[in-house]
């Protein structure tokens, strides 16, 4: 192989691995399938020196192979002690985990009596990092002549909120696609500091399902707004095992309730998650906690000792002429033409692609 094609290999290599430790820490898995998994997240074990890969209540705890379309198989990351499958993962701007979470539904014969059910429970930890987002999600409540409401709290106690909706139909023709007011559909907003989603529907001997054919299901579930738009057909075809894509809001807690966990009780403990230079301190809105971000002008990871890079530094595609036809790879530069006396060559290649400059052929130059 050409001297050429080696160096583009190996800036390619370092520049990966540069990129990565950006993300997470050395020796970390950082991407499960199509998910990028960014410290504090990260898949449950050790990395290098035995780092841990992620905070602890932040553990993604494997990646799953499930049946996808057809015959192929879908490689998804799962939350740790859950079967919640992730579908993103943010830090900035916003602290956000995108899942998935199942559907509640509960299905009547031709009598009214109930046949099946499911309550499609998920229970996070009080005292955990997540919290469901009350500005971006929104409770649905399909069917007939029936009320669902999702409650917080506990197991074994008294919820401490409820929210739900009732709907109602006269017949097959009541409901109609994009409207939900009522009429075989509803919607609500939720509050903040859900821990909890544990649906339940109102008793079928106070609401009537008689001869309900055109609704012989209800169903209950917490999704992304924006995300479902009612179909009448719903009311009829909607899958059971169907989940709906939903935002959690996370932030640091350190196993507590508390409100004293919060920024300014943080900053002088031993384990202040916000490490890189130029970030800052957040207070969570919802929830006891607090998150960081970069400061303004710097982009990237506040978790990470040195994640915060500046928003100006240049970071450009340019041509090294080192052979013909010339190869090109990622320079720390000014995206400029190499070997016009513009270019920067290997001089301002980051510190951790640095072996790169023994690599440098003979008659290359790393002078401006």
């Amino acid at each position: 192989m050409s001297s050429p094609a080696l160096l583009l290999l190996a800036v390619l290599a370092m520049a990966a691995r540069l990129a990565a430790s950006l993300i997470g820490h050395p020796g970390c898995q950082t991407r499960c399938g199509d998910v990028d998994i960014p410290y504090p997240f990260g898949i449950a074990g050790t990395g290098a020196w035995g780092v841990n890969c992620s905070l602890p209540g932040f553990e993604i705890i494997r990646c799953v192979v499930r049946s996808g379309a057809g015959s192929l198989a879908v490689v998804e990351p799962v939350l740790a002690d859950t079967n919640i499958t992730v579908l993103s993962l943010s830090v900035m701007p916003r602290p956000e985990a995108r899942v998935l979470l199942p559907v509640a539904w509960q299905c009547f014969n031709s009598s009214g009596g109930i046949t099946n059910y499911s309550d499609a429970t998920v229970r996070f930890n009080p005292a955990g990092v997540y919290r469901i987002s009350d500005t971006h999600n929104e409770l649905f409540v399909l069917g007939c002549n029936t009320l669902a409401y999702t409650n917080n709290g506990p197991p074994g106690r008294l919820p401490y909120s409820y929210t739900g909706r009732m709907t109602f139909c006269n017949d097959s023709q009541s409901a109609q696609d994009g409207k939900c007011a009522g009429v075989g559909c509803c919607h609500v907003d939720i509050p903040p500091g859900l821990t909890d989603n544990l649906m339940q529907f109102g008793d079928p001997n106070s609401w009537s399902h008689d001869d309900q054919d055109f609704s012989p299901c209800d169903y209950g579930f917490i999704v992304e707004k924006g995300n479902y738009s009612f179909r009448a057909s719903d009311l009829t075809t909607m899958p059971r095992s169907k989940r709906m894509p939903l935002r959690l809001d996370w932030a640091i807690r350190n196993g507590s309730s508390s409100a004293s966990v919060s920024c300014a009780a943080a900053k002088n403990k031993p384990h202040y998650a916000c490490l890189s230079d130029h970030s800052e301190c957040v207070n969570s809105t919802n929830g006891p906690g607090y998150f960081c971000n970069c400061t303004q002008g710097y982009e990237g990871n506040p978790y990470i000792v040195n994640g915060c890079t500046s928003k100006t530094r240049p970071h450009a595609w340019c041509e090294i002429v080192l052979a013909h036809p010339p190869v090109k790879a990622h320079q720390w530069g000014e995206g400029r033409r190499c070997g016009d006396s513009r270019c920067s060559g290997y001089k301002r290649l980051p510190s951790a692609l640095s072996p790169l400059r023994s690599l440098s052929p003979a008659g290359t130059t790393n002078s401006m």
